[in-house]
């Protein structure tokens, strides 16, 4: 009976300054990776299943960054999405719609279509790299929805969780067809799941004029234009951003978002921080290197056309332990490379 393949990565198995170089060979189809620390200190345990065309894993990290650059989406077939169980950790996710916070007790579906620059806590997940093709619902995630969410105590995502770990616990005992056809179930829960959520659930108006400021964020634009526009009180436009932390909050975090991008994109030879800040309206630059600093984890300059890509040291070619995770590296690698 031909068994559900097993794979891991221990840290341990590694000297010191093998260990962040061994954890970025085996990922480095999905993402760039630096510890946020010394990259001695660096630690990464995982244990992955492979099931037909599905990869599963459950890892743990320390606090690291991770980039997803243009080169990662490039190329024949590397269109798949994860979904991720976190059940320890934060992570900060940058992308050029704008930025998600990932947080512990919820289960996500991304897209990893589209490039990102992540900044990550102690992390502890379960994911599943699916090849888009195996969720019908998988239209659901665009360009500006390339994340979506459940909450664990979701009585929808609380079955899937239940259901995810009771698959994971069968493939010991179970044989490889077998698991491929539980997987399927898994995939149609998922894709049912998926049919029956809204994926913006705020309301209307607040959409709509969330769509107004965003077209006017290098202008003075504020509350009174809202209630002017959409000839609503003052008190209604506060209720409605509340979540927001109110309009101005919004417009600050929305600007930074669009400073980001910016100093990705921008040549240091021809433009300055300063000149791309005030851009967007920032004008004092300590309240405008603080606020950064608050939102990103970084200093402007430290984004500013910088491809942190060109950072990463080439892997040796003999990492001392290679064997113990070659079959890993395989994996993530073909499954990051679907052929439907």
């Amino acid at each position: 009976m031909q068994q559900v393949s097993s794979a891991q990565f221990n840290y341990r198995d590694f000297p010191p300054d093998d260990r962040l170089p061994a954890f970025r060979h085996m990922t480095a189809a999905l993402y760039d990776t630096w510890a946020l620390g010394a990259a001695s200190d660096f630690r990464a345990e995982a244990i992955g299943h492979q099931v037909g065309d599905l990869v599963f894993n459950e890892v743990a990290f320390s606090p690291a960054r991770f980039q997803r650059r243009a080169a990662h989406t490039s190329g024949r077939d590397r269109d798949f999405l994860t979904l991720q169980a976190q059940l320890a950790g934060e992570e900060l996710l940058t992308m050029d719609h704008g930025i998600v916070r990932l947080l512990p007790g919820h289960i996500y579906l991304r897209d990893w279509a589209y490039p990102f620059d992540s900044k990550a806590t102690e992390m502890h997940m379960h994911t599943i790299v699916i090849p888009r093709h195996r969720l019908a619902a998988s239209a659901t995630l665009s360009r500006q929805s390339p994340v979506l969410e459940w909450p664990m105590d979701d009585p929808g995502a609380g079955m899937l969780l239940k259901l995810w770990l009771e698959l994971l616990g069968s493939f010991s005992s179970v044989s490889l067809g077998k698991a491929e056809l539980l997987c399927g179930a898994f995939l149609g829960f998922l894709d049912g799941l998926m049919s029956g959520l809204d994926s913006d659930e705020r309301p209307a108006t607040l959409r709509a004029m969330e769509q107004f400021l965003a077209a006017r964020l290098r202008g003075n634009v504020g509350t009174e234009d809202l209630c002017r526009q959409f000839h609503v009180s003052r008190s209604t436009v506060f209720r409605l951003f509340k979540p927001h932390g109110g309009v101005k909050a919004y417009l600050s975090r929305m600007r930074l978002e669009r400073v980001y991008a910016d100093l990705r994109l921008a040549d240091p030879a021809r433009v300055g921080v300063a000149e791309i800040a005030a851009s967007w309206r920032f004008n004092e630059p300590s309240s405008f290197s603080r606020k950064f600093r608050q939102q990103f984890g970084l200093r402007p300059s430290e984004v500013l056309g910088r491809d942190l890509g060109q950072d990463v040291p080439a892997v040796a070619a003999m990492i001392r332990g290679v064997e113990a995770f070659s079959s890993y590296t395989d994996w993530l690698s073909r499954a990051s490379n679907p052929v439907s």
